[in-house]
């Protein structure tokens, strides 16, 4: 009796933990699905001159600003990648993540963070800096707008908003 009553429940067990992996399967599909890009934001998209303002603290609350001017280009894929070129520094196989806000509201659909990046120019005042890409919702199929954001802890600025041409569709 003592060894039909284990099976059953040994047996029990084995079906929960089945249902519960089966379950985090799904719903990992499912985040991959919530991931993908929308389809007119694939493609190649490129501005040869966008001018960016690069923030360096010079002391407590006090910052300099040095305007540059870069060519910029991000390529995103179906997969939810994307390259990204700002001035000479380029990165690959990124990841575009879906605003956790409201789009509407913030102005922002996608986040591309470019992580730590090294001088964009040789005008770039600034050895190294956190960078992130903030997609806006299109509204014209040829254009995307894109914020270049500087982020520095919990602060993030605005180094520019660039409009880049679509140049290739995927």
């Amino acid at each position: 009796m003592f060894e039909s009553t284990f099976k059953k429940t040994s047996f029990n067990k084995f079906k929960g933990i089945l249902f519960i992996l089966l379950l985090m399967l799904s719903e990992s599909f499912t985040y991959y699905k919530q991931n993908q890009p929308e389809k007119e934001y694939l493609g190649r998209w490129f501005n040869a001159s966008a001018k960016i303002q690069i923030r360096t603290k010079t002391g407590f609350m006090k910052y300099k600003f040095t305007t540059i001017t870069i060519p910029i280009s991000i390529t995103i894929s179906p997969q939810g990648t994307a390259t990204c070129k700002i001035g000479n520094v380029e990165s690959n196989s990124l990841s575009v993540t879906k605003n956790p806000g409201n789009a509407e509201k913030t102005g922002v659909i996608y986040i591309v963070r470019l992580g730590e990046i090294a001088q964009i120019n040789k005008t770039d005042p600034l050895s190294k800096k956190e960078v992130e890409l903030w997609i806006k919702p299109i509204k014209n199929e040829k254009t995307l707008q894109v914020e270049i954001r500087q982020m520095d802890l919990l602060d993030a600025f605005p180094m520019g908003e660039v409009v880049l041409e679509k140049v290739m569709s995927l």
